[in-house]
This record gives structure tokens, sequence and C-alpha cells, in this order.
């Protein structure tokens, strides 16, 4: 088994709430907490974002929703795939997974959290009346991991959880 592997294992064995944790130390590790927290939007105004009847046409029929946690260890699949973040991700994973508590929880929706994780592929916009959007740039999806993060997320946004 390739390390890879082994890493996609352990992710999928973290609970719902060590899976956030993992992924607010990675975006803590990249710098990318504080512009998530920054975010004035939460996952109740995100989800609004979504356009549930055009997001359907990305998801599979019948799925059912996902937990916080599955979103989470969709996201960290996601950067594990990545050679340059592979090395992070199993740090974070082995942190949250050590028996000692360390841990500083932090208060950020994990929706907020993978759209910061992927503010290279998801815009977030507010209109002079208040209300968001999110863009997911489209572009053809070779990356297998990236459209599954993509279809958590949106998933996510449109279950109503």
């Amino acid at each position: 088994m390739s390390q890879r592997d082994d890493l996609t294992k352990a992710i999928g064995e973290l609970s719902d709430t060590e899976a956030v944790q993992a992924l607010t130390v990675l975006l803590e590790d990249r710098g990318l907490l504080s512009p998530a927290r920054d975010m004035p939007a939460t996952d109740e105004e995100l989800r609004g974002a979504v356009d549930a009847a055009a997001a359907a046409e990305y998801l599979p029929p019948g799925q059912p929703p996902l937990s916080e946690g599955d979103l989470a260890r969709v996201a960290l699949e996601y950067v594990a795939a990545l050679e340059d973040w592979r090395g992070v991700v199993g740090e974070a994973v082995e942190y949250v997974s050590s028996s000692i508590d360390r841990f500083d929880p932090v208060v950020v929706p994990v929706g907020v959290l993978v759209v910061t994780l992927l503010q290279t592929e998801v815009v977030v916009k507010r209109d002079p009346r208040g209300r968001w959007s999110l863009t997911v740039h489209k572009r053809a999806l070779r990356d297998a991991a990236l459209g599954r993060l993509l279809a958590a997320l949106l998933s996510h946004f449109t279950s109503g959880k």
C-alpha cells in the first residue's frame, strides 16, 4: 500500500470532529485560517447563495446529506492528492488523532473552511443589496478528487444540514 493510500485510509478513520479539526489545523498551517475566520459569510448565507436546482445537476441522485465530518474528510482527501500538501495533511491527521488533548478548537463553519481552501476554485461575493453569490470556476474536472470535493460542498450547501 502506498503512502497516499495509507493517508487516505487514516483520513477515512477520523471521527467527524477529528476531520473538521484536521481541516482547521491544515488551513492554519497554510495561513488560511485567518481569511476563513474573517469571511463575513456563514454556512447559512453561503447555502442561500447556491442554486439548489443547478447544483442537483452535479450531484448523484438520492445522495444522503453529508455530515460536516464527511465534507471535511473529502476536503482532506482532495488536498492529500496534491503532492505539495500531502505531508501537511498527514501531520494534521496525526496531530488530531494523537491521544494528547492539545487542540484549541476554532469555531469556523466547515463550509467556510472548504470555500477558503478552494479560494482559487470558488469565488464568494456580496452584492450591494447584501445577497451572497457563490461562483465555482467550471473547468474540465480531470481531477476526480476535486470533482468529489465540489460535489460534497454543493451537497453540504443544498442538503439543509
